[in-house]
């Protein structure tokens, strides 16, 4: 005897079969969404690094020029300082060579002169003090006031 294993299936049973046909197909559209959800997901983080990224480069190329422009201001300012000095030092010299000439011109614009008088008063006086000392006491106490 040959048996046939070609077995209908039950009405009652083909029933429950398409409850869960449904089900495995509901299953496996949720399972295709969630898979859609997270590849979108995984698309958005990648777009917010990739944005974070872009800004990340932005900032250090804002800051880099920063530095570059603040450099640039600083060396300018010490350009400007040194420029000033330096005129501070030409019109400090300007103002000395011209004292210096003021000075030199006063001294050679000064005549010589000698007052013959004064010069006969003083010489009076001069040997006058001498003789005095002389005329005095030959007394050696008496040039120390004993």
């Amino acid at each position: 005897m040959a048996a046939t294993w070609n077995l209908s299936k039950p009405v009652a049973q083909s029933a429950e079969d398409g409850d869960e046909d449904d089900a495995w197909g509901a299953a496996r559209e949720e399972a295709a969404a969630a898979k859609a959800r997270e590849a979108d997901r995984k698309a958005r983080e990648e777009k917010i690094k990739a944005e974070a990224e872009i800004a990340k480069t932005q900032r250090l190329a804002d800051a880099v020029a920063l530095g570059e422009e603040m450099k640039a201001q600083r060396l300018e300012d010490e350009a400007n300082e040194v420029l000033e000095r330096e005129q501070q030092e030409k019109e400090a010299e300007k103002v000395r060579k011209a004292a210096r000439d003021a000075a030199r011109a006063q001294v050679q614009s000064v005549e010589q002169t000698v007052d013959l008088d004064a010069q006969r008063d003083i010489m009076k006086q001069y040997e006058q003090s001498f003789l005095d000392k002389d005329i005095g006491s030959a007394s050696p106490s008496s040039d120390f006031g004993f």
